[in-house]
């Protein structure tokens, strides 16, 4: 948590939850993770909720064609909702948002081009060696829709706004919180915004293969809803020993297990040196979960 505990207080009646996907791929079991995540915190907290499947700032961060990311951001819009997204509570919405253009327009002016460099995503230098990045001005781009999207609440009145998201992402919030201080101190050409910002961060899922994450953008690293059921197998069932942390991470986020089957998965694994059949049932359990959300992505597909 970042400061989430000052906006989730009795006295924040207008909170708001922000959150985000970026349409490279299907969804990894990080990223299922989040989604899960959004769907049980809109349950729980019965606030609103804006979700944002930004495709705008993956056309200009990432090199992925826009017909790509426009079929994903579809199929994701429809997934989320699949999931149990409540758009009575919330609202869905990508970034040709006329709104959030405008938002990013007006925020522009209160950050520079040392505020991208000092706030930039950790794994920009791996994602450059494997070619998936657009140009810096893109990855500028991005950001700023970005921030834009977390911002939404604090121009429309809500002092309280929680930013949900993974790790990687908490560059994110420090930007926002950049804004809210230097426009409050802006004088004649302050927005007059006051929200305090929060964050909630998901943990990271390790990589297959030995990346550091799984990533959309590296297909050797991760386990999606658009894989094949053969290679679904291989990587679940794989007895590799760098993907077996991955995979148990993977069941406690992105399962929808209960605390109990958690627990016992957990034990597997730290038991399965010497009991590899349990470690191994687990596997295949998780394999038959994952294939049905892979079931669930397929059928939103238009």
């Amino acid at each position: 948590m970042d400061a989430a505990d000052t906006v989730l207080t009795p006295k924040a009646s207008d909170l708001h939850v922000v959150t985000g996907f970026g349409p490279t791929n299907a969804p990894t079991a990080g990223t299922l993770s989040v989604m899960i995540g959004v769907v049980e915190l809109q349950r729980r907290l019965k606030v609103p909720v804006t979700a944002v499947v930004s495709e705008l700032g993956a056309w200009n961060s990432r090199n992925v064609a826009w017909d790509r990311l426009a079929e994903v951001r579809d199929q994701m819009l429809a997934f989320l909702r699949t999931l149990g997204f409540d758009e009575s509570r919330g609202r869905l919405r990508s970034h040709l948002d006329p709104g959030n253009l405008a938002r990013a327009g007006k925020i522009a002016r209160f950050l520079g081009r040392q505020d991208f460099l000092e706030h930039r995503e950790e794994l920009l230098e791996l994602y450059e060696d494997h070619g998936l990045l657009g140009s810096e001005v893109g990855l500028t781009v991005d950001a700023l829709y970005t921030v834009a999207d977390i911002l939404e609440p604090a121009e429309r009145g809500h002092h309280h706004t929680l930013m949900v998201s993974g790790l990687e992402e908490a560059y994110f919030t420090e930007l926002s919180r950049l804004v809210m201080e230097r426009q409050a101190g802006a004088g004649d050409t302050s927005l007059g915004w006051s929200s305090r910002i929060g964050a909630l961060y998901f943990r990271v899922i390790e990589g297959l293969a030995g990346y550091p994450k799984m990533s959309k953008s590296i297909p050797d690293s991760a386990i999606h809803l658009a894989m094949g059921a053969d290679e679904l197998t291989r990587r679940i069932t794989s007895p590799e020993p760098a993907d077996q942390k991955p995979l148990l991470t993977a069941m406690e986020l992105a399962s929808g297990w209960d605390d109990q089957t958690v627990g016992e998965a957990r034990q597997a694994y730290l038991r399965r040196e010497r009991d590899s059949a349990t470690w191994a049932r687990f596997r295949e359990e998780y394999l038959a979960t994952f294939l049905r959300f892979a079931e669930q992505w397929q059928s939103c597909r238009r």
